[in-house]
């Protein structure tokens, strides 16, 4: 089987620069500069090679992405309820998570979601760690802000039951289309809704959600705000007083950001006025750690840019959340460097002794 998994970001250290659109409408199949590219699993046994199939799972975008990212949720909730996953719903939140964070490397190749279903447990599962451990070079700031998604993943034996599980959502949000919601590579269509907002909300019980005090924005009101409301809603974003306009340097900050739903919308409303989301300064806070976890994805996800800032706090207990949080990113790609910095180290202390090693017959 010819693998189309490759690791929807790149590794460069800035993200790259969203291309500005009009507003789409979801009639039309895009073209084919915006169908997805994809991750790349670390197999742990080679899969026997078979020849290119036909696309058997659509990736033509939603006319209504909203109700799609409603039916994902549905969907994701339901295959995980009925596999009795528990209550780690962080699991199967940070299964859709890492799905939202890849695409399709080759539009013309053999479906990516159908080579995902078709990978035994070992390479399932390493498929998920690749993706984080990737990203976590490019993002790790964000990354770690969305540990809770991912952490159960360094276990060493994933139990049976846990992999079936796992097995059922992936395939129930595959099945139901989040590639034709998130595996493009145009962050304007990447952004047309919250996929893991829903996942999140539905995952939960009715008194989990009450216990937090969550009460999540549905994606088509938070468009109508950023939209009527020049964003003055977050209380931060003010248009030049000359043009009008939102000026790039300008902060975006939402003090209770649930998923991100806000932001996603206010950097549409950027999009849709010619303005790039990575030129501006974005920042939010929540007290649920999983909602914030799911911002920190959807930062990446909605292609924000480098300076996005997630805190996981109480803003009335602690008015510095993002000021700490923004200490605690700067320590964690200080931690990133190093770990990069010592692996290459490793890798020119190999080389030099494989050269070494061959100097004799050089020699010779």
């Amino acid at each position: 089987m010819t693998q189309q998994l490759d690791l929807f970001a790149d590794l460069q250290p800035a993200p790259m620069a969203p291309q500005a659109k009009a507003p789409a409408t979801f009639a039309a199949k895009p073209s084919r500069s915006t169908t997805p590219p994809s991750p790349a699993p670390r197999p742990a046994k080679k899969q026997p090679s078979t020849p290119a199939h036909p696309r058997t799972i659509s990736v033509r975008p939603a006319s209504d992405p909203h109700a799609q990212a409603m039916q994902i949720g549905e969907a994701v909730a339901g295959a995980w309820h009925r596999q009795h996953g528990g209550n780690h719903t962080h699991v199967p939140i940070g299964i859709v998570a890492a799905l939202g964070l890849i695409g399709q490397k080759d539009p013309n190749g053999p479906d990516l979601a159908t080579q995902i279903l078709s990978l035994n447990d070992t390479n399932l599962i390493g498929m998920y760690r690749e993706i984080w451990s990737t990203h976590w070079i490019q993002r790790p700031d964000l990354i770690d802000r969305a540990r809770i998604l991912h952490e159960w993943l360094n276990d060493t034996d994933v139990d049976k039951n846990r992999i079936s599980a796992v097995r059922a959502v992936t395939e129930a949000a595959l099945k139901n289309g989040l590639l034709t919601l998130t595996g493009y590579t145009d962050p304007y269509l990447r952004s047309m809704t919250d996929v893991l907002s829903p996942v999140m909300m539905l995952l939960r019980s009715r008194g989990a959600q009450q216990g937090l005090g969550e009460f999540h924005t549905p994606a088509s009101v938070a468009e109508t705000m950023a939209g009527l409301i020049g964003f003055n809603a977050l209380d931060t974003l003010m248009a030049d007083t000359e043009t009008g306009r939102p000026q790039p340097g300008q902060h975006i900050h939402d003090p209770a950001g649930g998923s991100g739903g806000l932001l996603r919308a206010a950097a549409q409303n950027l999009r849709e006025r010619s303005l790039d989301p990575a030129d501006f300064q974005w920042s939010m806070c929540d007290i649920d750690e999983i909602a914030a976890a799911c911002a920190a994805v959807n930062a990446i996800i909605w292609g924000l840019g480098p300076r996005v800032t997630v805190a996981c706090a109480d803003t009335l207990a602690n008015p510095r959340a993002i000021e700490d949080a923004a200490v605690h990113a700067r320590a964690v790609i200080e931690h990133r460097n190093s770990v990069l910095g010592q692996a290459k180290l490793v890798a020119a202390v190999g080389m030099a002794q494989r050269l070494l090693d061959q100097a004799p017959e050089y020699a010779a």
